[in-house]
């Protein structure tokens, strides 16, 4: 497309008076990770209502709609811990902003999603999933959990390497993730052939 008729599309989109309504332009997004996001269903969540640019999604964004997402595509054992709703748990030093204001009332697969910020080590087990920010040590927290049905995300750099269950990696300029299965597994808990064909990488042990 020309940059004249670019610019004219921009208009037009801008005239309608509402951006949600009209497909964005073909422009390089900041954060090309859209592409994945859009096969994991995430665009309803990301570009709700003001949002329709990708660059407007920032990286912060981004990871909390793929925490909310792997809900989706993971089956933890019976009973295990609140067997009615679901708690995505944050560690001490995670700050997603007003991005998790996203997953107000929420629900997945019918059952409520709690979120339980600043939690404390005695109460992981409570958590279906747990996001381990960088600074927190996520290798500590992965070999507490080891063997129990609790899934652990962390963006640390290898930390499927250290015993986590699922990482979220730079893919180039994309935000992308990579799973240990054998840690899952370990857990009991299922991870959906679906997830497992979006991974970037898969460490499946012996």
């Amino acid at each position: 497309m020309s940059r004249i008729l670019r610019h004219r599309y921009a208009r037009l989109c801008r005239n309608r008076g509402s951006e949600a309504s009209c497909p964005c332009a073909p422009e390089k997004p900041r954060f090309a990770a859209i592409t994945l996001v859009s096969k994991m269903l995430l665009l309803p969540l990301l570009f709700s209502g003001h949002l329709c640019h990708a660059e407007a999604a920032s990286e912060a964004a981004v990871k909390v709609a793929f925490l909310y997402n792997f809900f989706k595509f993971i089956e933890w054992p019976e009973p295990a811990t609140a067997p009615n709703r679901y708690t995505l748990c944050l560690s001490s030093h995670t700050d997603f902003g007003d991005h998790l204001l996203m997953l107000e009332g929420k629900t997945v697969n019918g059952k409520p999603l709690d979120i339980a910020r600043n939690i404390s080590p005695k109460d992981i087990k409570s958590c279906h999933l747990i996001f381990i920010d960088t600074a927190d040590n996520p290798g500590d927290y992965a070999r507490e959990l080891k063997g129990s049905p609790v899934v652990s995300v962390s963006d640390k750099a290898g930390f499927i390497n250290q015993g986590g269950t699922i990482g979220l990696i730079q893919d180039g300029n994309r935000l992308s993730f990579e799973i240990n299965l054998e840690t899952a597994n370990a857990g009991n808990t299922r991870i959906s052939a679906q997830l497992l064909k979006l991974a970037k990488n898969i460490l499946a042990g012996k």
